[in-house]
Order: C-alpha cells, then structure tokens, then sequence
C-alpha cells in the first residue's frame, strides 16, 4: 500500500487530507510540524508528501530542500491558503511536484496523488 505524508499545522486540513487519501486506499502519516514530518520522512520514506507552504517552525523553502536532501526523488505537493504566485513558482522550480490551494478540492487530492504515484493505491 503507497504511503501518503501529509506535513501541515493546521489539524482540520491534515484530518481532512487523511480522511480523503484513506478513503482512496492510501496509508496516511501526519505530522504537524516541519520537524516531526522531517522526522517520519528520515524513519522511512513515504511515496508522497503533502507539505504545507507555511508552518511554525520552518516555510516551505526550507522544509521541501530539506527532504529533497534526505530523499531526493520523494515527490512534494505543496498546499497553502494564501501562498503569493511568485513563491508558489519558486517552489516549483525548487522542485515541488504541483501546488494545491487550501481548502484542498478532494478529487483534486486524489487525482494529484494518483497522478504522481503512478496509480490510485
């Protein structure tokens, strides 16, 4: 089974995420912070992650450079309420696999994991 993480502070959006990727067959870990998601990534690489834009102990920048540094084909989505354009381009041309708007459309979600791992589980 693909292992989906999904790295955001905001608990609604990592319950929400879980809840859909679950639904399409996907494990699902959650991590609040920058440092806990940095953390399950370097115990074992998940297929995906889903990383928020801004959190409270690192901005996305720093946090997609840091786990292209410990596994650099992991694919990352960044996902935001609010990310101005140019950051969002920024990050895709550090690397991120796409970039979803908060609230995240589920079909979206799936479509977008699907996509990138190459099937739907």
């Amino acid at each position: 089974m693909r292992e989906i993480l999904v790295i955001d502070d905001d608990k609604l959006t990592r319950w929400s995420l879980a809840r859909v990727l679950t639904r399409a067959g996907y494990r699902v870990l959650e991590a609040g912070s920058a440092s806990e998601g940095l953390t399950l990534v370097h115990a074992g690489a998940p297929d995906l992650v889903f990383l928020d834009c801004c959190l409270p102990d690192g901005d996305g920048v720093f946090v997609l450079q840091a786990l292209q540094e410990l596994q650099p084909s992991l694919p990352v989505v960044m996902i935001s309420a609010d990310a101005p354009r140019e950051t969002v381009r920024s990050l895709c041309r550090l690397g991120a696999h796409g970039y979803l708007e908060k609230p995240c459309s589920p079909t979206l979600v799936v479509a977008l994991a699907g996509s990138l791992l190459g099937s739907s589980t």
